[in-house]
């Protein structure tokens, strides 16, 4: 009988036990710096998507990524929080968004959540973008909670594959170029990368592998792109790519109408005179010809010089 009356006592206990303390869910919680919470769990876990603020809300609202709206009031969010319990499934991964009210600032405050369904070892961000140059960290993570991995390696794009591990520094880096983030560890299933100066060399698919206490190897993929002074987006590239096409269509064009035009002025063009030749016998003939006829008068000149300026009839005779 005294069993049954502390037995109400016995499950709020344990109630507030697996709700409160920390590492009972296992599923995972990391922070982005722009503010992006990115959540990683198995296939039908029970998960919790939270909003935070420092202030009391009005109310509160999650957007699921295929549209679905769960709405919260004011009776519903304590001490600036709301939280939406979910059986998370395939369907649910993907881009959450939480709309938090407030009285006193009519706009509303969006925070962003990542939900993503994994196997053992994920991805904590599975796309990324680099700037050419700059480092950049590659991070997998165990999904069942903080499970200790007994390595850690990589599979560059190119290049040869390594293993990696806290003694791994920025002092001592593989290859020259990549060493262990300080603020991860084995022992807390991280297995991350950081690439000192990211090149067009690191662009493509990189594979991680974590070795877990069962003996297996898993894995997943990272998919890296560099932007920088020499890069261009694919719409760009595309762009340039059937400009060029296009150009290239009308030069064509414009050369076959004016071969086309050449062509049919040459057909109405005249050829050019040829040159009459005039043989010797022939021009004798010619001047032959020009001879005066039997029967015409032909003038005669005849010119005579005086003997005596006396002869002359256009000087008078003293």
């Amino acid at each position: 009988m005294q069993i049954l009356k502390r037995l109400p006592f016995f499950l709020l206990t344990f109630y507030f036990l697996s709700e409160h303390l920390p590492g009972t869910a296992a599923f995972r919680v990391f922070d982005d710096v722009d503010g992006t919470e990115t959540i990683l769990a198995f296939e039908n876990e029970n998960i919790k998507i939270q909003c935070k603020t420092d202030v009391p809300m009005t109310y509160c609202g999650f957007l699921h990524p295929k549209g679905k709206r769960f709405s919260f009031t004011d009776r519903d969010v304590n001490d600036g929080q709301c939280t939406i319990k979910i059986k998370v499934s395939k369907n649910d991964d993907g881009e959450w968004k939480c709309h938090i009210g407030r009285q006193t600032v009519r706009v509303e405050t969006i925070k962003k959540i990542r939900v993503r369904v994994v196997n053992q070892v994920a991805a904590i961000h599975p796309n990324i973008t680099a700037v050419h140059g700059k480092p950049v960290t590659i991070h997998c993570a165990t999904t069942n909670g903080f499970v200790p991995i007994s390595y850690c390696r990589f599979e560059p794009p190119k290049g040869s594959p390594f293993n990696i591990d806290s003694a791994v520094t920025p002092k001592n880096p593989i290859l020259g170029k990549y060493f262990y983030p300080q603020n991860r560890s084995l022992d807390r299933g991280d297995c991350a990368v950081t690439i000192r100066k990211v090149k067009y060399d690191d662009v493509g698919i990189w594979t991680c592998g974590a070795g877990l206490d069962d003996g297996k190897e898993y894995t997943d993929v990272i998919r890296i792109d560099v932007e920088g002074l020499y890069t261009m987006s694919t719409a760009s590239a595309t762009g340039i790519t059937f400009g060029g096409i296009l150009i290239a269509i009308a030069l064509v064009i414009l050369g076959v109408m004016a071969w086309k035009k050449r062509a049919v002025l040459g057909g109405r063009r005249q050829p050019p005179p040829q040159p009459e030749v005039i043989e010797i016998q022939e021009l004798g003939q010619r001047q032959r010809s020009r001879s005066p006829e039997p029967g015409r008068m032909v003038p005669s000149v005849v010119v005579q010089s005086p003997s005596e300026p006396g002869a002359s009839p256009l000087i008078p005779k003293s």
